[in-house]
């Protein structure tokens, strides 16, 4: 007698993938640096987590010193997982929170579900989006953005869900009640990111309204979502005020960054005589992070391909709908145009404020993964609805041998491989020993540790704030340097000449890293 089977059990999750490929990524990530990494975010929170256990308070320091501005459910959620499993917070920093980093492709796969209406349309989006090689790199990292972006793509598929004209009113209320519990939970991981997918409604909105006056035939497609933003908007700007001046003061530090940033703006455009010589300076990363530009191109193609076809998409229905009065397949495919435009429009804004000197960080590259997440939807919701006449299994295993490729050069880039990256984050157990030795002997000195913060960022991810002050400049005041032989490699591949002079003396070493005390050249130098 012969057993069969249905169809459902036999069927494997089209989510399925995208978790796994996750997973080894996450495994890669670890076993390339055998969990001895570290970069500066990673080491900041480590930091804000330490603090938060120590004092058992969401603003450790009342002076709001040394306090994370952006929120605090990071630190939360840390100091729970510290307290429940008896973890070392640098473990859960350096071992645990890369795998965590697989939390978000569920709530990704269902969102975009949601926008495509396709099984393999999501599929694709979430594997075009774990390919970005800017946003792997935030969630492998140990910081706040696996959880803040797992919470942004919630946002999404809630918002989604409620704006569903079939769904009784009892199922919109519920899935617009846990939006705002998202959205006031990802105010709480970063506020910052926040307030940018507010204002991204606001601008959604905008731009419905705009175009629905100069095309009346697409206010048939606009008018549910713009009653729907319509009261989110006032709710979720509330929730902004409350978290900001009630729930958590430090976040009133962005209120001055804003007004900063205008003034350098206005600067920027309206003073003729502004030096332009720094407007670029975020951007230097780009061609002293790696062997060359070619090399930067090539590891970064995921993203050229992201922007460029996901660009002629969005050109090619604005051009039908706008243009020829042509109509959206759906609400859903009308409300995910609107949002690229919403999130290039933040990326165009963001440009700006980079090129007025405004913020020393690349304020443009930490809010592309927002961009990315909605751009990969396009490009999945395409495919999700092209039919090709003919050779459709070729071109399948065409597209997945390409993304294969590309993966491969994203993840090497979002891993900083050193064979082809110049800002190397892994470290030797050996060279904290020497550090942690030094620190112990030195009283206040200065210490140089590396030509860049590897090191420093290092010893504060796995001991803590040091005693003397670790530095990546050699200064009058630096008398001892720290030398390693991952330090001697990295110094042949910058081609930059190590600071020690041949006089100076060695009084500490373990085989991997010597410690140099600077000979006196006065006799008031000890």
């Amino acid at each position: 007698m012969k057993q069969s089977f249905g169809k459902s059990q036999l069927a494997v999750p089209f989510w399925l993938g995208p978790l796994l490929f996750m997973t080894v990524v996450g495994l890669y990530f670890l076993v390339r640096s055998d969990g001895y990494w570290a970069e500066a975010d990673s080491a900041a929170f480590t930091r804000y987590i330490r603090d938060f256990i120590d004092k058992g308070k969401v603003v450790p320091n009342p002076d709001m010193v040394d306090v994370y501005p952006n929120g605090y459910a990071y630190q939360a959620i840390s100091t729970f997982v510290v307290s429940m499993t008896g973890l070392k917070v640098e473990n859960l920093q350096q071992w645990i929170y890369p795998l965590v980093a697989t939390i978000v492709v569920l709530p990704a796969w269902i969102a975009y579900r949601e926008l495509t209406g396709s099984n393999p349309g999501a599929t694709l989006a979430t594997l075009l989006l774990l390919t970005q090689p800017e946003f792997l790199f935030v969630i492998l990292r140990s910081s706040h953005e696996k959880f803040t972006r797992m919470l942004m793509l919630l946002c999404l598929f809630l918002l989604f869900r409620s704006l569903s004209r079939s769904r009784p009113l009892r199922g919109v209320s519920i899935y617009t009640g846990l939006f705002y519990f998202t959205i006031f939970a990802c105010m709480a991981s970063n506020y910052i990111l926040a307030t940018s997918f507010i204002f991204a409604l606001v601008l959604v909105y905008l731009l419905g309204w705009i175009i629905e006056k100069l095309k009346p035939h697409l206010k048939v497609w606009n008018h549910n979502l713009a009653n729907h933003l319509r009261y989110i908007i006032p709710v979720c700007l509330g929730l902004t005020c409350i978290f900001t001046f009630f729930i958590y003061p430090p976040a009133r530090h962005n209120f001055g960054v804003a007004q900063n940033t205008w003034n350098l703006i206005e600067n920027l455009f309206l003073n003729v005589r502004a030096q332009t010589a720094d407007v670029f300076v975020a951007y230097d990363y780009t061609i002293f992070g790696w062997l060359n530009l070619p090399t930067y191109f090539i590891l970064s193609i995921a993203n050229w391909i992201m922007l460029v076809v996901s660009l002629a998409i969005w050109l090619q229905q604005g051009w039908s709908w706008i243009r020829h009065s042509g109509a959206p397949k759906s609400q859903m495919a009308w409300v995910l145009w609107l949002f690229y435009a919403a999130f290039a429009i933040q990326e165009v804004m963001a440009a700006v404020s980079d090129a007025s000197g405004a913020l020393t960080s690349n304020l443009q590259l930490r809010l592309f993964p927002s961009f990315s997440m909605i751009a990969v939807a396009m490009i999945g919701a395409a495919w999700a609805d092209w039919q090709p006449l003919r050779s459709k299994r070729i071109i399948s295993l065409g597209l997945t041998g390409a993304l294969f490729g590309i993966s491969i050069v994203s993840v090497l880039k979002a891993t900083n491989e050193p064979l082809l990256s110049n800002k190397w984050n892994f470290y030797h157990p050996d060279e904290i020993l020497a550090l942690k030795w030094g620190d112990a002997h030195l009283n206040h000195a200065e210490v140089w540790t590396e030509f860049d913060e590897r090191l420093t960022t290092s010893y504060t991810t796995e001991i803590g704030d040091p005693i003397n002050r670790f530095t990546s400049s050699v200064t009058p005041n630096t008398r001892n340097l720290l030398l390693s032989t991952i330090t001697r490699l990295r110094s042949s591949r910058i081609h930059q000449p190590l600071p020690v002079p041949p006089d100076a003396l060695q009084v500490y070493d373990n085989g991997m890293a010597q410690l140099y005390h600077l000979r006196p050249s006065t006799p008031y130098q000890r």
